[in-house]
């Protein structure tokens, strides 16, 4: 797992936010900040090649097609 610590979570906030946590919390943050920075390089492995983004252009266009039929 990446190495996030709680002092480096405490600084970010502190010096881009202008936040105050504990150190428990710090940790806590560090923690799940380091598991989603290992995870997240595995995700070309998933296969989400065909997978539309949600807000794309074409999922809006058929959303918009498909509420526009419900009106008529």
């Amino acid at each position: 797992m990446p190495n996030v610590t709680g002092e480096t979570v405490k600084q970010v906030l502190r010096d881009l936010f202008g936040y105050e946590v504990s150190d428990a919390d710090a940790q806590s943050i560090a923690h799940s900040a380091g598991a989603m920075l290992t995870l997240s390089s595995q995700l070309g492995a998933v296969g989400l090649k065909e997978v539309e983004p949600p807000f794309g252009y074409p999922t809006l266009f058929t959303e918009a097609a498909r509420l526009n039929k419900i009106k008529s």
